[in-house]
């Protein structure tokens, strides 16, 4: 009888641990904030210090996203996207305070546009679009 009020007590402190575990998990999981043809943009978004803005979308091959922006104070910019628990940089510029280009997707994942601020924080204007050619 002992056995099994045990295991009774024990079932609300293991639900409420896989409760948490379930709500940090979709805490770290982002939606897509970038859409096909639809450009994102803003200006002056501000980035508290030791923090980072980021903007993704799950891209297919031949996908390019076209990027630029401006901050107010250097900042580490990247492309990347997680394998695993890895996260892979495939544009990376550190303490750089304007950037542009177009990066062409080479392989189908979910790739994130992202800013890091540093001590003093910043503010940065970005221009987004993500375009996908067309089917022939």
């Amino acid at each position: 009888m002992a056995a099994s009020k045990r295991r009774a007590e024990a079932r609300p402190a293991r639900l409420r641990a896989a409760l948490l575990i379930a709500l940090l998990l979709a805490a770290c999981a982002t939606p897509d904030t970038l859409v096909i043809d639809v450009p994102r943009a803003a200006t002056e978004h501000a980035i508290a210090p030791y923090e980072f803005h980021e903007e993704c979308a799950t891209l297919e091959v031949g996908d390019r996203i076209d990027y630029r922006f401006e901050a107010k104070a250097p900042v580490a910019f990247q492309i990347y996207y997680k394998e695993g628990v890895a996260f892979v940089s495939t544009v990376s510029r550190d303490g750089v305070q304007e950037s542009a280009g177009i990066f062409n997707v080479p392989a189908p994942r979910r790739y994130c546009v992202r800013w890091d601020a540093g001590q003093q924080g910043a503010l940065v204007d970005f221009r987004i679009r993500v375009s996908r050619p067309k089917k022939q």
